[in-house]
């Protein structure tokens, strides 16, 4: 969530010690007085012409800094490289690579970012300056966390605990820590890490790392059902937050706030907050806090009977959601290119290095030299292959949903786009068929995640038994299924949503604990079909989502087709 740890150095020279003196205590306090920060920096720029060469490289730096805090990525990514290029202090070079490594991630640069952290992690170990090293260290931690790489994470968070300079290791490395441990599903509202952290954090005065913690305790808070708990923190907290003007962060607790207020039975509120995310976040980017914050709106609009306004926040949520995920996938695609791509020049540096043993070999024996070379060349064909492997492998991996192994929600909606303009063209009929599973939160809380995950599978499995050849069937997140069938007119969609919704109903779960058996698995269907809603997508899962919601209205368990009054309300709004 958080990273933009960019710390004080000591390296830089100074030739007027009141300049230089400002400068380290503006760096000092940029995360836990911003206002002070600002206020810093107006002084030094007026000043600037009294400034050495080495002071002012560490003032633009500190001013790309801002420009990273506020947002405008397209205007700190230059500076900060102009720094790499130009400045003559190494410890300030090696502080805006890994202040880039930084905000290339912030501004969705993945492939870019990657290859810049490997370079920042090459030359670590030649890096002395404490501060720069603690700044290294927490931006390494914070990529791996938004790849998916816990483990990798939580290594070095805990060297930057461990480290510890000048004691700001404990709030820092504690915040990446306790992400990494939420994030992997290992983080307790008792963990004695949460609290250590926080204690670290109110000594330094570093609110954002502080306020960054709080929103993992939320998120316990309302994944455990304490919605009243997750709204006191955040409210405790919020002005504090508002106060930062830190964008991430507000929209963050934003999206938080208005999800616990759902749950508490507060619309007013929920609306409010989920208002406040939207126009508080990053300007010109697909967020989760700004995919819920829509999908929140819509579904109290849907409650309401604003059948006008459900559907612009429906659209609005699948085109946010839609981008998040697909950032999410091209963060995780790149960071497995650039990986690659460090493994392929390693094998390709290994290969050069034993063709220049083979060339040294050959004046000493050429019988030797020639199977030599037929086995680096039998090497290289392997690694092409396995180069190749890899790739297929990376690209099913993209397109799958990791739990169950079926289409996530980006390839299917790929897939049925696909299936849509195929048969428009032949004017055949087609259905989508949204699923939903009844009471699942109530599997999680009751038997635990085990057993919820298994119930999961075990719904695909009953699902697979009943799929043609030709069908489309995707998890689109949490306990939500979608299925598109060609050829598929009303008729036969009823009767196939129904065989699939009992053989769901037959499902069997056995688990630890408890008499071992997850009772009463069930499911809720919605259906739209070409034949009454047409040949765009977007209006067919608008439809079929609505169908569904009748159908968990009408008491659930049920097949529900999008009655011919709801589809006439859609076009007219279209």
């Amino acid at each position: 969530m958080l990273c933009l740890s960019l710390l004080a150095t000591g390296n830089v020279v100074a030739a007027e010690p009141q300049a230089a003196q400002l400068l380290k205590h503006a760096d000092a306090v940029k995360t836990s007085d911003h206002k002070e920060f600002i206020s810093t920096l107006a002084r030094l720029d007026a000043q600037r012409s009294a400034l050495s060469a080495a002071q002012r490289d560490y003032l633009r730096y500190l001013k790309a800094w801002e420009s990273a805090y506020d947002g405008q990525y397209d205007v700190a990514i230059p500076q900060l490289k102009a720094i790499m290029a130009e400045s003559s202090d190494q410890t300030l070079q090696f502080r805006a690579r890994a202040s880039v490594v930084n905000v290339l991630v912030l501004a969705t640069q993945y492939e870019e970012a990657f290859s810049q952290l490997g370079l920042m992690l090459v030359a670590l170990p030649q890096v002395t300056d404490s501060d720069a090293r603690e700044q290294a260290l927490g931006i390494a931690a914070y990529l791996y966390n938004q790849v998916g790489e816990y483990d990798m994470a939580l290594s070095y968070a805990q060297r930057l605990i461990k480290e510890d300079w000048a004691g700001r290791g404990g709030c820092n490395g504690g915040q990446l820590q306790i992400e990494a441990l939420y994030k992997s599903s290992r983080l307790k509202v008792t963990d004695g890490e949460l609290q250590a952290a926080l204690d670290a954090c109110t000594r330094l005065g570093e609110s954002i790392y502080g306020s960054a913690i709080r929103t993992y305790i939320a998120r316990l808070h309302i994944d455990q059902g304490r919605f009243e708990e997750a709204v006191k923190l955040l409210r405790d907290q919020y002005a504090e937050v508002q106060r930062s003007r830190y964008p991430r962060m507000i929209a963050e607790y934003d999206s938080l706030l208005a999800q616990a207020y759902r749950q508490t039975g507060d619309p007013a509120l929920m609306r409010k907050f989920a208002l406040s995310a939207i126009g508080s976040g990053v300007k010109n980017q697909y967020t989760e806090p700004q995919a819920t914050a829509y999908r929140l709106l819509y579904l109290l609009a849907k409650e309401q009977g604003d059948t006008v306004s459900a559907l612009s926040y429906y659209e609005k949520y699948a085109a946010a959601d839609k981008g998040y995920l697909d950032d999410v996938s091209a963060r995780q695609i790149a960071y497995e290119r650039v990986k690659h791509e460090a493994l392929a020049n390693r094998l390709q540096i290994d290969t050069l290095n034993k063709e220049n043993q083979l060339l040294q070999l050959q004046r000493e024996n050429n019988r030797l030299y020639i199977a030599l070379l037929i086995m680096v060349l039998g090497f290289i064909v392997f690694w092409a292959y396995k180069t190749k492997r890899s790739q297929l492998h990376f690209m099913r991996l993209s397109r799958q949903d990791g739990l169950t192994g079926i289409s996530n929600r980006p390839h299917f909606i790929e897939l049925a786009e696909a299936a849509l303009q195929d048969s428009y063209g032949k004017r055949q009929d087609l259905c989508v068929i949204l699923c939903d599973l009844d009471h699942f939160k109530l599997i999680n809380d009751k038997h635990g995640h085990a057993a919820g995950d298994s119930v999961l599978k075990q719904t695909v499995a009953a699902c697979q038994v009943h799929l043609r050849a030709g069908d489309i069937f995707g998890r689109f997140g949490g306990e939500e299924f979608g299925f598109v069938m060609r050829g598929c007119a009303v008729p036969e969609a009823r009767q196939r949503a129904e065989q699939i919704r009992m053989a769901i109903a037959g499902i069997s779960v056995h688990h630890e604990g408890g008499d071992g058996l997850v009772p009463g698995v069930s499911a809720s269907f919605g259906i739209a079909t070409t034949s009454a809603s047409g040949y765009e997508l977007r209006q067919l899962l608008a439809q079929a989502d609505a169908a569904l919601y009748q159908a968990k209205h009408a008491g659930r368990n049920r097949v529900v087709i999008a009655e011919a009054a709801l589809i006439a309300a859609i076009a007219v709004v279209r």
